[in-house]
């Protein structure tokens, strides 16, 4: 038996436990110089104004020359999008998306606008896929770029390129995958980011890129900073769409947290390759063990039989000191596509930081777990 002290913690889907060191400083450091930025002219404002100016520019870097607006969250970012616009006719998305792009357009729907849901049968959505249900009435294609269930990566570039011929705005939940891929974001006209995943940013951060030449309006109303004699929000980025105090210190630890993993990235992937590689070759030799994942993204989910995927976690927490996520993961229209919306599903989710012999823990709690199941061992109601 393990120590129920120690924690393997393989849930960096969710967000990356791991912060570096120049993080937390850089943290501490603006929390120490506390100043509102675009509050004042003294010197103490405009460095704060200029911390979030340098992490505009490393967002830049990582997607594409644009309007970078900080958001606390991926979801506001996908928010700002979808509100931020005016749609109408179709938007085309896929089922496997996260509640971040499906909600706010469940919410469109109610307006008038129809939304359509692609699907294929690996999970893919080619560009021949997409071309097929192209049409003079889509206004809009949402999609995420990895799948927070699966892993699954989109081929952003080559779909990017495909809507930009035909002049689709193209949104992209980048959620999952900055930090983890290689993109291009050809044709992206708006890519949505959360700070506190793969890029090892704090929580409470995250933004939205999109094409300067492209129009969106402010959905949040206050304080800016810029035109305060006016009651009429002003309308230009990125001052215009951040209304009241943002979170500087979090955006400074993001903008160290983009550099820490840039400069570490390929070192970064290919571990998470290799410990993705021995986890799935090791679930896949557990009787009863049903994985769902097929790929070398760090993100994998399997169920034990027919065990509640949550009763799955319970135990590897309780019992071994493993932290994973289970249940439908805030995206139901995959967990409907893969058959698991009843059970749901247990992901393990690696970060940079995670060792194999992490994995290898992990492989004998499974084993075991599924044995006493098969023995009929637990009650779970």
């Amino acid at each position: 038996m393990f120590s129920k002290n120690s924690c393997i913690y393989l849930d960096s889907s969710a967000t990356s436990r791991y912060k570096p060191r120049a993080v937390i400083k850089r943290v501490e450091k603006e929390l120490k110089n506390s100043a509102n930025a675009g509050r004042g002219g003294h010197r103490a404002a405009m460095r704060a104004l200029e911390t979030i100016e340098e992490c505009r520019e490393r967002i830049e870097s990582v997607t594409f020359p644009g309007n970078v607006i900080m958001t606390k969250s991926c979801t506001e970012a996908v928010n700002l999008a979808v509100f931020g616009a005016r749609y109408g006719g179709e938007i085309i998305t896929s089922v496997y998306e996260h509640n971040a792009v499906l909600r706010p357009l469940e919410k469109l729907k109610k307006s008038g606008v129809a939304v359509r849901y692609l699907t294929s049968p690996d999970g893919v959505i080619t560009p021949d896929l997409l071309k097929r249900n192209l049409n003079k009435k889509v206004s809009l294609v949402a999609l995420s770029e990895m799948s927070n269930v699966t892993g699954t990566v989109q081929p952003i570039d080559e779909l990017g390129s495909l809507l930009a011929e035909y002049g689709i705005p193209f949104l992209v939940d980048g959620a999952q995958s900055l930090g983890h891929t290689y993109s291009k974001y050809t044709g992206v006209t708006m890519i949505a980011g959360a700070g506190h995943k793969s890029l090892h940013g704090p929580q409470g951060t995250g933004f939205l890129c999109y094409r300067k030449e492209y129009k969106l309006s402010p959905i949040l109303f206050g304080g800016t900073g810029t035109n305060s004699s006016s009651l009429i929000q002003p309308d230009e980025p990125p001052e215009g769409f951040e209304a009241g105090t943002l979170n500087t210190a979090g955006i400074g630890g993001l903008s160290e947290g983009i550099r820490w993993t840039e400069k570490r990235k390929a070192d970064i992937v290919a571990h998470v390759e290799k410990l993705s590689a021995k986890l799935i070759d090791g679930l896949e030799s557990v009787g009863g063990v049903k994985i769902y994942s097929n790929n070398l993204n760090g993100v994998i989910s399997f169920n034990i039989a027919d065990m509640p995927s949550t009763a799955v976690a319970d135990v590897l927490d309780s019992d071994f000191g493993i932290a994973t996520r289970a249940g439908i993961h805030c995206a139901p229209l995959i967990h409907r596509w893969l058959g698991t919306l009843s059970q749901g599903a247990v992901r393990a989710s690696i970060g940079c930081k995670n060792t194999l012999s992490d994995i290898d823990r992990l492989l004998l709690a499974v084993r075991e777990i599924a044995v006493k199941n098969a023995k009929g061992e637990y009650r779970i109601r």
